[in-house]
């Protein structure tokens, strides 16, 4: 990054500094008019005399400053000279009769009658442009050679992304729709109208395409930004029919090639274990080392057109908002030294779960109503035919919506990447945030690396633990799992963790995340959840003399809740009565009813209704190693009820044993200290520390931290 001492020395060296140029964005662009504006005499004595060099040794006025416009977004020759310089000559057409062009040129330039002209920024003219490098590329592409790959001088990064592309293009060029595609779309780019016969040729779900695509070539002389406007429309319908195509094929080729058990538990095993990315990317798929889960080869076949067409449209993009972004922080630095055009902060905070009934989207929900209630330059993000774009809530539509049965009937939504790209774009944000390891943990990388941004991940899950327990992964598998999880996590800048095992794990050995790049934060409830008067036999119908033992959350293997019989009923041997609640609903619902058949099961209720089934309950149980922060023991803990859970991870963070519940390591702990409280503790003075404790995990103080954690301070 260049020093002051480069661009003071820059002042003394010219007279002529380009302020508009088709290849910068509009941002870049106002800071060099505005660096230039603040040029004065004194300053550039003052420079003189920094560093020994005469103002006139270059220029006879060197106080004298003159802005010009580039034509350096002739990209490929398709928009030449729509950004450039008008030179004014005085007396021009009578001195063209004796008089050179080129020398009446010069001698405006020399004199300063200059003005520029043309467009600051337009990301869809550069685009534009790589979509039609990138359709030369795959029209005449031959292949390198892997030795010439490796020999080449560059960053081993540069040599794999080279590699990817040279599979890339190979494949391209082995399927005739594709080519012959690619081949229109360039020639009606270049204004050559295609034959009528090739769209009789076409099948009938790329017409429209064939179509959009014939459009192009009619607006090709089309003047000025109408031109671009023009083409970049085309290419977003393009980019749209492409998708429907390929979300609808890949939707019936999971319907057709995965069966309910083709991923179960042996199988993902399998998945797993042979998962590798060789170098003959073709090669391999085809030969033995196709583990045959997935018939992967088939499905590059079948969906090869939709697939590499949209994705050059997504990869140009990517190079424009690359070239024109990649200067960002020395852009931000650049504007606060002059005191001007500071860039707007505002983080987009990428989820893949928001209405579904887990902790991390009823954590997201109360986070929204943070935001909204403090106006916080924070807007979320979604991927949701169902969810209602909201104040600081923003929807894509999926381009395709998928189950993958045996995983829990779990939905995943592909979102139009180029929609994203462009709606980031749109918002002005300079950060991200995002909450899954999903398709938008996928998508908030790309942003990242698109637009030179900070990211930022905010775990909530264990993963490694998930696959253990609930998956069955173990031995080689989970520590490539492990390796998987180290390697996404390295990707961002920073990971926001809930308890302070995830951070100590995080900068371990195992996954080697510095220190400075791990930062601890916390949930926080909503002011519902307070103490409050209720009774036991309004809430759940029984004696109110009895003890009432209560378990929330996720009724699963993973949360322990197979240990509540034997803890219940040594419990209710000693205490002679008690009662159980169970509150939730999961995979493991049935079971635990056979084992517990006399316990009271309430299904998932309204946050409304729960304050008033903590306020009822005599202690909380969590039987559950699996949270890493456990919203049910601060919510819990907020309306006044003492919480017994294992000492690990979020709970250890949050209770403080003897004080307002208890820690324990085993399920006979938890059952003797149950029974000890209920036999001989007093209740009042654990319930008060119950609600104080609760107290220090304010919103407030919580997100302000969050946000300097990022580097943004708000008032």
């Amino acid at each position: 990054m260049p020093g002051e001492d480069f661009f003071r020395k820059m002042l003394l060296l010219f007279e002529r500094f380009e302020a508009i140029n088709g290849q910068r964005d509009t941002w870049q662009n106002m800071l060099v008019k505005e660096w230039i504006g603040q040029v004065d005499e004194e300053q550039v004595d003052t420079c003189a005399k920094e560093f020994g060099i005469e103002p006139t040794r270059y220029y006879s006025d060197p106080y004298r400053k003159v802005l010009t416009g580039g034509g350096s977004d002739s990209h490929m020759g398709i928009f030449a000279g729509m950004t450039g310089s008008h030179l004014f000559v005085p007396g021009l057409q009578e001195r063209l009769q004796t008089e050179k062009r080129s020398d009446l040129a010069l001698e405006a330039l020399r004199q300063g009658n200059i003005a520029p002209f043309g467009s600051h920024q337009n990301s869809e003219k550069l685009t534009i442009a790589f979509l039609n490098y990138a359709c030369q590329i795959a029209i005449n592409y031959k292949d390198p050679g892997l030795i010439r790959l490796l020999l080449h001088k560059g960053e081993l990064s540069d040599k794999l992304v080279s590699l990817v592309a040279s599979n890339i293009f190979c494949e391209v060029q082995k399927h005739k729709v594709t080519m012959s595609f690619i081949k229109l779309f360039y020639e009606c780019m270049m204004g050559k109208s295609p034959s009528g016969y090739k769209r009789y040729l076409m099948p009938s779900a790329y017409k429209p395409i064939f179509d959009e695509a014939s459009g192009i070539a009619s607006i090709h002389h089309t003047p000025g930004n109408r031109l671009v406007e023009g083409y970049y429309q085309s290419v977003l319908r393009i980019n749209e029919r492409l998708n429907q195509v390929l979300s609808g094929r890949i939707e019936e080729k999971i319907r057709k090639s995965l069966p309910a058990k083709a991923l179960d538990t042996a199988s993902l095993d399998k998945f797993i274990s042979e998962l590798e990315l060789p170098t003959g990317i073709r090669s391999y798929l085809e030969g033995e080392n196709s583990n045959g889960t997935i018939p992967v080869s088939q499905w590059l076949d079948e969906l090869s057109y939709p697939f590499f067409s949209s994705l050059f449209i997504l990869a140009a993009h990517f190079t424009s908002a690359k070239a024109l972004y990649n200067t960002r922080p020395f852009l931000k630095k650049f504007a606060s030294r002059l005191g001007k055009y500071n860039h707007p902060e505002r983080v987009l905070w990428l989820t893949d779960t928001y209405e579904d009934k887990n902790g991390v989207s009823l954590f997201l929900q109360e986070l929204h109503r943070e935001i909204v209630a403090n106006d916080l330059p924070i807007d979320i993000l979604v991927c949701s035919h169902t969810i209602e774009p909201d104040e600081h809530l923003r929807v894509l539509k999926p381009v395709g919506e998928f189950t993958l049965p045996a995983y829990h009937d779990q939905g995943f939504h592909i979102p139009n990447m180029v929609a994203l790209h462009n709606l980031f774009l749109e918002g002005e944000y300079d950060r991200i945030i995002c909450s899954t390891e999903g398709i938008m943990g996928m998508a908030a990388l790309y942003l990242k690396h698109a637009y030179t941004v900070e990211a930022s991940f905010y775990m909530h899950t264990d993963w490694l633990m998930f696959a253990r327990k609930v998956l069955g992964i173990k031995g080689h598998n989970l520590n490539r799992v492990r390796r998987f999880l180290r390697f996404f996590y390295q990707s961002f800048d920073r990971v926001l963790v809930l308890n302070s095992d995830q951070k100590k794990w995080l900068t371990g050995s195992q996954m080697n995340l510095r220190p400075e790049q791990v930062r601890q934060t916390a949930h926080w409830v909503n002011a519902r959840f307070s103490p409050r008067p209720a009774t036991k036999a309004g809430t759940f119908g029984t004696d109110p003399n009895k003890p009432v033992l209560l378990y929330v959350g996720r009724i699963s293997h993973e949360k322990g809740v197979m240990k509540l019989p034997q803890v219940y009923r040594q419990i209710e041997t000693a205490c002679g009565a008690a009662e159980m609640v169970i509150v939730g609903k999961g995979p493991a619902r049935d079971e635990l009813r056979r084992e517990l058949p006399e316990a009271i099961y309430i299904d998932w209720i309204p946050q409304d209704k729960l304050p008033g089934i903590y306020a009822s309950a005599d202690l909380l149980l969590l039987p559950s190693r699996f949270d890493t922060f456990c919203n049910v023991v601060l919510e819990a803990l907020s309306c006044g009820l003492p919480v017994i859970a294992y000492n690990c991870k979020g709970p250890k963070d949050i209770v403080l044993d003897g004080v307002c519940g208890y820690l324990v390591e085993s399920k006979q702990e938890m059952a003797e200290r149950a029974i000890r409280y209920l036999t001989r503790e007093n209740s009042q003075p654990f319930r008060a520390a119950a609600s104080r404790r609760a107290s220090t995990y304010d919103a407030g103080t919580i997100l302000a931290d969050l946000l300097q954690a990022i580097g943004m301070e708000h008032d």
